[in-house]
């Protein structure tokens, strides 16, 4: 299987304002050229200055360029990844950042390029000195008029960077319930490989994400702590923002019930996240499971079924029972669904 990566894994780090400035200008200043001994001082010094100023131009321009090639197209990237990104920092906001920092970009190369120009024509060592820190400063207010805007993608980035490998084409599994009630052991139960953790920005704790390969594809089952194991009525508009955007992943829902309650939680409360979730993924399918049954009671199964009204899967994450009839049957309705 190929390994898919987030649209966002190539960011580099984003220098400030103030860190640009210092690297080009200390790059510059190391610039030494080597001229023949009888050229003029006037000559050797314009040439020196003229090269500092080019350098330093370079310096900055290339970092911009960088920082702007390694940015995805927004508008091409997976509407997953992009909801997760407006969520995060606000694809209106990074636009902007960007759009500023290709005009500083391209204003400080028409800057470099025009004071290089000058300084052939500069008649003294001080004019040739004099024209290169008129370059630097004009360089340098560019970069300040840009600083919140390198500070923005500098975050973006560092936020950007740490989402998770998630492969939006595959047909995916998202597994959902309370805590404790054994969606981590029932997914790691039903991956043919070791699930992978992966980093997510809207959880305390790390999403884990198995692959099942069958004949024709390879299956994405997703268990999100963190996100779907509370009430959506709690969340805050970020949250609840960054739960809807997993309606671009989901191709079925397998809501994990633990009518013991030994998990904690009154099966009242795990009944009303149920019913949130099925009102806020109407199109997507939800296979209703409840764990534990080797401890489970008649009259808890019975309780449960009246309430959802619902058909109910009997399972054993822990002792592995039933959990291979389950999935397979998910990953056969999954697959024939358009």
């Amino acid at each position: 299987m190929t390994k898919m990566k987030q649209p966002f894994h190539r960011l580099s780090s984003v220098h400030t304002a103030e860190e640009l400035i210092d690297i080009a200008f200390r790059r510059a200043s190391r610039i030494s050229p080597s001229l023949p001994k009888r050229t003029a001082s006037h000559v050797k010094a314009r040439i020196k200055e003229r090269m500092k100023i080019l350098a330093a131009g370079q310096a900055i321009t290339a970092r911009l360029k960088r920082t702007l090639s390694e940015m995805p197209d927004l508008e091409k990237i997976h509407p997953f990844y992009r909801e997760l990104a407006d969520v995060l920092i606000g694809i209106d906001r990074l636009k902007k950042s960007l759009g500023a920092i290709n005009w500083a970009s391209k204003k400080i190369a028409e800057i470099s390029k025009h004071y290089a120009k000058r300084e052939r024509h500069a008649q003294s060592t001080e004019e040739a000195a004099k024209l290169r820190r008129e370059a630097y400063g004009r360089m340098a207010s560019i970069l300040k008029q840009i600083s919140k805007e390198l500070e923005l993608l500098k975050k973006a980035r560092d936020t950007l960077i740490k989402l998770p490998d998630i492969d939006p084409e595959a047909p995916t599994i998202v597994v959902a319930g309370y805590t404790n009630v054994g969606k981590s052991t029932f997914v790691r139960a039903v991956s043919t490989a070791k699930p992978k953790i992966a980093s997510y920005p809207f959880t305390t704790k790390n999403i884990i994400v198995g692959h099942r390969k069958t004949e024709k594809t390879t299956i994405q089952i997703i268990d999100t702590p963190g996100l779907l194991d509370r009430p959506l009525s709690q969340r805050n508009k970020i949250e609840l923002q960054a739960i809807l955007a997993l309606k671009h992943l989901a191709k079925t829902i397998i809501y994990i019930f633990d009518p013991t309650t030994t998990c904690g939680y009154p099966l009242k409360n795990q009944i009303n996240l149920y019913k949130e979730i099925k009102q806020n993924f109407p199109k997507t399918p939800i296979i209703t499971v409840a764990n534990k049954a080797d401890i489970a009671k008649k009259e808890q199964i019975a309780t449960l079924e009246r309430e959802i009204s619902t058909k109910i899967e009997m399972v054993s994450a822990l002792k592995n029972i039933g959990v291979e009839r389950i999935i397979e049957n998910v990953i056969k309705e999954c697959l024939e669904r358009p």
